[in-house]
């Protein structure tokens, strides 16, 4: 298996990982309120919920057909165009999540808890499985747009994706089963912070290829020429440089543009950690 190979399985399988074991963790906390519900109800709330989340992954495969659909209408610059367009997107979508992550950390599951119970004391079945379908899908849209983002123009095999993500998609089964079963390596905590590591490198790594596909496109200027060349101590176009320039969208010889939009990502990711203005006013 070659570097670029592997490179593409880890990088999909990170993100079906991350994606399913939060869809996972959804139609749980959805789950959650049926626990002291009688038999009828269980199995009721059951169908609905899981009806829900078959619905929500055929919106998501359907979003799939859409987009490959889309790419095979575009050629040349239009294909450059839609692939910079992708990645942006993702790489945006990942910083977006890292925040949503933080704000679920300081707060807690107890709202779409409590919604999912409201909506079964009042047999609102429909709304329930809509509910589940709604939560299911957005993961699987993110899922399906993270993985264009990175596949677009590398040319991943149908085998590739498939048994990559199969293996994320295992992971999360087993990661969502042992978060259940209260295992301390698999704390919440955990979990959250290991998530956030892989999607903000991930996202550097999208940024930096979007960044790219701007100059070459024309969009925007490099500003300058090469800055420095550290090549010779890791080179981005070989081996482990190769990796790890696709992974975090290190460079060896970097322009001012790359530079800038590496540090003003790093800067507003670095803000999802900053304290809440409420927190400082307690402190």
């Amino acid at each position: 298996m070659t570097a670029d190979v592997l490179l593409q399985s880890f990088r999909i399988a990170s993100v079906v990982w991350r994606e399913s074991f939060e869809a996972l963790v959804i139609v749980g906390i959805l789950l959650a309120w049926t626990i002291n519900e009688g038999v009828a109800v269980r199995r009721r709330a059951i169908r609905s919920i899981a009806g829900g989340a078959v619905a929500g992954v055929m919106i998501a495969v359907g979003l799939a057909f859409l987009m490959s659909g889309a790419a095979g209408f575009l050629d040349g610059d239009g294909e450059d165009i839609l692939q910079f367009a992708l990645a942006a997107t993702a790489s945006i979508l990942m910083l977006r999540m890292v925040f949503w992550m933080q704000r679920a950390v300081r707060g807690s599951s107890k709202g779409m808890r409590s919604q999912a119970a409201g909506l079964g004391k009042a047999r609102s079945w429909t709304a329930l499985g809509l509910l589940s379908a709604v939560a299911v899908a957005r993961e699987g849209a993110e899922t399906v747009v993270f993985l264009y983002g990175m596949l677009s123009g590398s040319g991943g095999s149908a085998t590739l994706v498939a048994g990559s993500g199969a293996l994320g998609l295992a992971a999360a089964c087993l990661t969502f089963l042992c978060f259940r079963s209260g295992a301390s390596a698999f704390s919440k905590r955990a979990v959250s912070i290991t998530s956030q590591v892989l999607l903000l490198i991930l996202g550097s790594g999208l940024m930096m290829t979007a960044v790219d596909r701007a100059i070459s496109l024309g969009i925007v200027p490099m500003l300058t020429s090469s800055l420095w060349d550290t090549g010779w101590i890791l080179d981005e176009s070989a081996g482990a440089g190769a990796f790890l320039s696709a992974l975090t969208g290190y460079r060896s010889r970097p322009e001012l543009l790359p530079l800038l939009a590496l540090g003003f990502y790093w800067i507003t990711a670095s803000l999802a950690y900053a304290p809440a203005v409420g927190d400082k006013a307690h402190a």
